[in-house]
């Protein structure tokens, strides 16, 4: 008897030495989640630099084609940044999934400098060809299509199935972070210089932002958890600073092909999805600024601050919209459908508001559509990249993530060049002046009531594509034990929820997830295939 108790104590004490500590494994995530979020933050006030600069480059007439309106010009840069950045997701996506994360991010970075740090000085340099500057944002387009994949995938591999609704609601308001920062940025330089040189400077700024960002990240993002098997809290710190000085002795992942991650169950719909939301609000993201110099006829720095309003109600926004799914059971396409329903609505009212009334509905348009955005891109693509289809090849997070992004951002990009199209912002001179030192007055003229109207278009589009499935969730809602929806396991039983939590932990997570057994490279033994073997069939995945 007391031969089996030593025995026993024995096993449990190994047993605790193989795992690692719990509060080291919390600071270690959380500095993952400060890294990734003022990293993705970062490239946020990149994209925030060109749209508030807009209205002064129009008013210098600065870029010079054959192209006649300004809003053309402008329509089509932003369409190319967004379809060289389509393209891009889709194979940043798949490298995303084979490559060294921390490496691969931090290049894309100091990539993305370059470029910011090029426009500033071109625009020092007096240089007005507006062709050298649609290249230069294409090359901006495909390098800042590595932030998003990487950083998601980071963060799905730190944190589980079953706090992503709440931690990536959180996590994902850094683009909404970023876009604030990159408006108070403006709206400093502004007001510290004459705008024809702000808006060189602004660019500056962002590139040097950038760069340092990058250096952070190559020296201090660890891209995977700790192995589970260690023994204490100096092995952690060890492995720690050595996965972030090389990772080269890593197991690359198995990854999934193309066409496969396209089969998932769900994929498709919220990609197409994804594409209506990110149009309606790139276009808001791209536009609002220039729309307020150009039909509220405020000053950039007011505009900036405007345009501010709607990035703050898309932080509040994507933080409840991760919290109220999380208390829906995972009703995530009913939340995005009633929400996108709202936000069409309160778009109906924002053309032509007064000054009080447009910041009001900018900000609860930022919060309709902030929620659906975060929860397609970061807890949705999670929840898709390790659907149960995948139990034998769950590392998918990346191209899941790339897919679903990247057709969001050709639908996007397209839209900015109808938006473009539409708007046809032109200039027309009045020949009032009294003297000939009186200058012209040449008010911008824009079908800016087209414009919104056709971003309805975009949000019901968007609705209609999921509807099939909020009645699928409707019907799970009335029907399946505990609510558990269509993407995650359904238990045949509550006795089973422990059990079954641990195997789907081990098998869908993957051995670069918490909560994974085998290490990688790791033989598994007879009796360990065994009782996963047995276990996996108590379990029941509704598809």
């Amino acid at each position: 008897m007391a031969e089996s108790v030593a025995k026993q104590a024995g096993m449990e004490g190994n047993l605790q030495r193989h795992v690692a500590p719990t509060s080291s494994l919390n600071l270690m995530k959380l500095r993952t989640f400060v890294i990734t979020f003022t990293t993705y933050a970062t490239f946020h006030v990149a994209r925030k630099s060109f749209s508030s600069i807009k209205g002064e480059l129009s008013r210098e007439l600065w870029m010079v084609s054959s192209l006649t309106s300004q809003s053309n010009m402008y329509g089509l840069m932003d369409m190319v940044f967004l379809g060289f950045y389509a393209v891009g997701l889709y194979v940043s996506g798949m490298l995303g999934d084979r490559l060294d994360l921390r490496k691969f991010l931090a290049g894309g970075m100091v990539g993305v400098a370059l470029v910011l740090v090029a426009f500033g000085v071109a625009g020092l340099a007096n240089i007005h060809f507006f062709w050298f500057y649609l290249v230069l944002w294409g090359i901006n387009g495909a390098v800042q299509s590595v932030g998003w994949p990487a950083n998601v995938a980071i963060m799905s591999r730190w944190f589980g199935q079953g706090e992503r609704g709440l931690v990536l609601g959180l996590w994902s308001s850094c683009s909404s972070f970023g876009n604030i920062c990159g408006g108070a940025l403006v709206s400093i330089l502004y007001g510290l210089a004459d705008p024809t040189l702000a808006w060189k400077l602004v660019m500056l700024a962002s590139g040097s932002f950038m760069l340092m960002q990058s250096a952070i990240v190559y020296a201090f993002l660890v891209p995977v958890p700790p192995k589970p098997h260690l023994h204490d809290d100096t092995d952690v710190q060890e492995a720690s600073s050595k996965a972030a000085i090389d990772e080269d002795d890593m197991c690359a992942p198995a990854g999934i092909s193309f066409s496969r991650a396209w089969m998932i169950p769900g994929v498709a719909s919220y990609a197409v999805a994804y594409a209506c939301v990110k149009s309606v609000s790139y276009s808001l993201f791209f536009w609002v600024p220039y729309y307020l110099t150009a039909a509220r006829h405020m000053d950039n720095a007011k505009a900036n601050l405007f345009s501010i309003l709607y990035d703050v109600g898309a932080l509040v926004g994507s933080v409840v919209g991760g919290y109220v799914t999380d208390r829906m059971g995972g009703r995530r396409s009913l939340y995005i459908v009633s929400s996108l329903c709202l936000a069409g609505l309160d778009m109906q009212f924002l053309f032509g508001a007064t000054e009080h009334m447009t910041g009001i509905l900018l900000f609860l348009t930022g919060i309709l559509m902030g929620g659906p955005e975060m929860l397609i891109t970061t807890t949705i693509s999670a929840d898709l990249g390790t659907h149960a289809s995948l139990a034998k090849n769950a590392q998918a997070l990346a191209t899941v993530t790339g897919i679903i992004d990247g057709t969001g951002s050709i639908g996007a990009a397209l839209a900015q060049y109808v938006v473009g199209r539409i708007a046809n912002c032109h200039s027309v001179c009045e020949d009032t002046a009294l003297t000939d030192l009186t200058p012209r007055v040449c008010p911008t003229t824009c079908a800016w009531d087209s414009v919104f109207f056709m971003l309805q278009g975009c949000v019901v589009v968007g609705m209609l594509s999921l509807s099939g499935l909020v009645v699928q969730e409707t019907r799970a809602a009335w029907h399946l034990p505990g609510n558990k929806l269509q993407h995650r396991p359904v238990l045949q039983s509550d006795d089973d929820d422990e059990d079954a939590s641990l195997w789907h932990e081990s098998k869908i997570s993957g051995p670069d997830t918490p909560g994974s057994s085998a290490s990688c490279g790791s033989p598994v033994s007879s009796t360990t295939a065994d009782d996963t073997s047995s276990e996996a069939g108590s379990l029941k995945h509704r598809v």
